[in-house]
This record gives structure tokens, sequence and C-alpha cells, in this order.
């Protein structure tokens, strides 16, 4: 798909000692690939690296093909995650991004992340070790070399960055002696479901997009999206942002491609079936 011009850049000699940035995806490698090249515009990166069974159609420069075993569901994605990113990255610290997330703004890096195994978007909703998700992500080698030894050889349904900062987070901390970053700095670097206060150097969530990608950006990313993207109830949430600020082409193309999933008829019974209240479909079918 076509890129977008990034508006943030660092100097070529200001790349962050040793740092590269890495997707994952099986899924939709032609959007990991965007958000790779969209980071590499924002800042420098020592390797630029994407993981798939699936060569994208275009590989963007600066930009390392590597080709794994396929990855078929959300539980063989963290399983990789966990066991088998270590054997890719050379570097001290890898950057994760996924294609919902992405580098927002080169200059708000500080070198200061490096001094930590793991930094993500916090979350908001637990009361304790809230530091955080694994779609933008900081990881040190160290960490991901910790975690192939330990780590559960199944995932009892857990995505691989609960796995690392919940379940396996004290023996982490006291066995290998890995620093997750405090919350303050977590805010600094990254955000998902809560706002951040000020700028940040990335973000995660589809239903984030609306705020960093203009509307022809967004229907060639719709476009692309798996079936069973569209058919989640993230997908609905990034809908209702869109129709909040007004942003209707984008509603329509979304609502097309729901209806094209689950047909015309059956939108509504969807829509309901998702805990989705009367008035939004209202609106939602009427833009």
């Amino acid at each position: 798909m076509p890129l977008s011009p990034q508006l943030t850049r660092q100097s070529a000699n200001d790349v962050p000692r040793g740092l590269t940035v890495c997707a994952v995806d099986d899924v939709t490698p032609d959007l990991a690939m965007d958000a790779l090249a969209r980071s590499l515009r924002a800042m420098p990166f020592e390797r630029a690296v994407i993981l798939s069974s699936r060569r994208p159609k275009e590989v963007a420069d600066g930009v390392e093909y590597v080709e794994i075993p396929p990855i078929k569901s959300r539980d063989e994605y963290s399983y990789f995650m966990l066991n088998g990113l270590h054997s890719h990255i050379f570097t001290s610290h890898v950057l994760v991004v996924q294609w919902d997330g992405f580098v927002l703004d080169g200059s708000a890096w500080d070198d200061a992340f490096l001094d930590y195994d793991y930094i993500g978007a916090i979350w908001g909703w637990h009361a304790e070790r809230k530091v955080g998700n694994g779609g933008f992500s900081l990881r040190s080698h160290k960490l991901l070399q910790a975690v192939a030894q330990i780590a559960p050889e199944q995932m009892a349904g857990l995505g691989e960055d609960e796995v690392i900062c919940r379940a396996l987070a004290d023996r982490l901390e006291n066995e290998y002696g890995i620093r997750f970053a405090p919350e303050a700095v977590a805010r600094r670097f990254a955000y998902e479901r809560t706002l951040p206060e000020g700028r940040t150097l990335g973000f995660h969530g589809l239903f984030n997009l609306w705020r960093h990608l203009g509307d022809e950006e967004l229907a060639r990313v719709l476009a692309v999206l798996p079936e069973g993207t569209i058919k989640n109830r993230e997908f609905l949430e990034f809908l209702a942002c869109c129709l909040s600020v007004k942003r209707f082409s984008v509603v329509r193309a979304g609502v097309n491609l729901l209806s094209k999933f689950v047909g015309n008829s059956m939108v509504e019974v969807h829509l309901r079936r998702c805990g989705v209240d009367t008035l939004f479909i209202k609106a939602l079918l009427n833009v």
C-alpha cells in the first residue's frame, strides 16, 4: 500500500545504540511493512526486519525480510514471540511494532529507555504491574533469552505480553535481574488504552489509528484487513471513534466491509451480538 510522508525524523548520527525495529506478522504482512516503513521515516535504527512466512508485496527500503514457519493463530504468535524471537535479534534491544502501531515522534526517543529490559504502554485497568502492552514495546535481548528459558508450552489464552509482564514478571525480576520500566517511563514511551498526557514515541491499537492517519490512508488499511479483524469488537470501537469525529467516509467504508463479511441483512444482528446499543447501530447504518 502507498506510504504517506512522516513528519518527524532524527539525523543518521542519532541512531540509538543497539536497536532493531521488528514486526512479526503472518496475517497482514503488507500493513506490518507499512508500520515498519513509517517507523524508519520517524527515526533511524541499526536494523529493521519483518518476520513472516508470507513475503510482503513490497519490501520497503532498509527493511530485511526473514521467512519463518507459518503462524496460524494468536497462541502461535505468542509462542513465537516468547520462544523464537530471540534467535532473530542481534542487537541489545528490539522495538516490536505491529500493523496498528508505529513510531510517531522520533524526537521523543530517550536513550534512557535502553536502561530497561521491557517497556510497553500501561494497562490502566490493572491495580499493579501495569507495564505493559506488547504491540508497541521495547525489549532487551537479555529479556528475550530469559523468557525463552521459562516460557510455558501452552498459552492458556494469555497474550505473550501478559505472560511476560504479569505471569512471569516475578521470576524474570528475581531470577534474571530483568528491569521493567516504571509507569512514568512507560507513559512517555507509548500509549494504547490510556491516552497520553504529552507526546509519546509511539502507540498501539486499531482504535487509535484515526488519530494518526488520514481518511485515504485509513481506507487503504481497511481494504486489506482480514475478516477476523473486521468482525472484532475493536473494529467497532474504531468505527465509533471515526463517527464521533465525523469522519463519515471512513465509517461508510467500514460498514460496507462489515456487510461484505456478515451479509447486508445480518449487520444489525452482528452489532447487537457485540453489545452495541440501538442509538449507535442507527447512527452507523444511517451514515
